[in-house]
């Protein structure tokens, strides 16, 4: 009889092929736990397990070895894995804290040159305003006087008086509403700045949080 296999799935085999020969052996008349066997088939079997088994022992010797071998190995791998995840993940909070940073930086800059500009845009606005007015008061001065000695010197002819009199009168009332235009268009470019002050401050605050957001999602 030829049995296929390793040396420990022959001797199996044997085993399990003489179990069932006692299973299905015919049982004695005494003795109801005696049973009749063929003696050659059993001595067969039991030269054949003889020798099968120091090859079964060697290969499950073998086979103890490799397992051994294995879980040592995948233990080796597996605290490699962990160094290296504890090491990527320190890496990755260095780099989030490091951004982190440079976004703070990166709005404190922001703030300081939106606070300059806003200071530049109000001292601008100031001094235009004030060389406007200035200016307009000079015109206005010297208008009046203008009328004033017109006034004199023609101080018959009082045509020649009112006229020069509404003129002057236009000519303040063109100048008050020319100052509240330029006074308008000031508050204006002010309100344009800050608002894209404002709309630079968001966009870095959102970046930030999405940094932190990417940050969370790492832990």
């Amino acid at each position: 009889m030829a049995i296929n296999g390793s040396s420990v799935e022959q001797c199996l085999a044997l085993i399990n092929e003489l179990d069932d020969a006692v299973e299905n052996a015919r049982k004695t008349l005494i003795n109801a736990e005696a049973c009749v066997i063929n003696r050659k088939y059993l001595q067969d079997h039991l030269e054949m397990l003889k020798g099968l088994l120091p090859d079964a022992l060697e290969q499950a010797e073998s086979i103890i070895k490799e397992d051994a071998a294995i879980r040592a190995q995948t233990a080796q791998d597996c605290s490699e894995a962990l160094t290296n995840a504890q090491n990527r993940a320190k890496q990755m909070i260095a780099d989030a804290q490091n951004q982190v940073a440079q976004a703070q930086n990166e709005v404190k800059k922001a703030t300081d040159a939106a606070q300059r500009t806003v200071q530049e845009a109000q001292q601008r606005a100031q001094d235009e305003a004030s060389r406007i007015v200035q200016q307009a008061n000079q015109e206005a001065t010297a208008i009046h006087a203008k009328a004033e000695q017109e006034r004199n010197e023609l101080v018959s002819h009082e045509n020649v008086y009112r006229v020069a009199t509404v003129e002057a009168e236009e000519l303040r009332e063109s100048t008050r509403k020319e100052l509240l235009q330029i006074r308008q268009n000031t508050f204006d470019y002010l309100d344009n700045v800050m608002g894209e002050v404002d709309r630079c401050l968001s966009s870095l605050s959102n970046d930030i949080r999405m940094e932190r957001n990417e940050l969370n999602n790492h832990r």
